[in-house]
Parts: C-alpha cells; sequence; structure tokens
C-alpha cells in the first residue's frame, strides 16, 4: 500500500499557502494514494509525470504538489505554483 509523506523542506512552502489553501492541499494528498497509478480515477488530481519518478497533483487552480515515488512512499518535495515548480525542478539535482 502507497504511503505519502512529506519532505521536511516543505514546510516552508506550505507557510505560504493560506489556511484554506492548506488544508484543501491536505485532502487532495489523502487521496493521492488510492489513485496513484488509475488515470481514470485520479484525472481530478491532474497527476502528471514531470521525469522518471518525479510527478506532479494539482490542487485547486493555481496550486501544485511536486512528489516522488521511493517504493511504497509517495514524498511530497515541494508545494507552489507553477513557478515554484519550474524553480524547484530546475535547481534539482
Amino acid at each position: 500500500m502507497l504511503r505519502v509523506v512529506v519532505d521536511k523542506s516543505v514546510s516552508a512552502a506550505l507557510a505560504k499557502l493560506g489556511p484554506d489553501a492548506q488544508s484543501e492541499m491536505l485532502g487532495e494528498l489523502r487521496r493521492l494514494p488510492g489513485v496513484f497509478g488509475l488515470p481514470y480515477v485520479h484525472a481530478g488530481l491532474g497527476i502528471r509525470q514531470l521525469r522518471p519518478g518525479v510527478y506532479e497533483a494539482r490542487v485547486g487552480l493555481k496550486i501544485r504538489v511536486v512528489f516522488e515515488r521511493a517504493g511504497d512512499l509517495l514524498v511530497v518535495k515541494t508545494v507552489g505554483d507553477h513557478a515554484d515548480i519550474r524553480r524547484y525542478l530546475r535547481n534539482r539535482t
């Protein structure tokens, strides 16, 4: 069974979100293990692969969550808008 874990570095990005956006994001993350890998089921989350092993999920119109699969874990690496995600991918080693 897949589990979602949030990387420690994500706390600063989460702090930038308002309480409503945080609540919505956490609700969507709870759904993630049950729908990951089932394209017709996860359509609402808009999950797509950005790079091998690196994925993006949509939360609302502006917020994106980037996560990586590590075995049975889906590790949330960053949260933000499109610019934040591009910056993360550019700086990722």
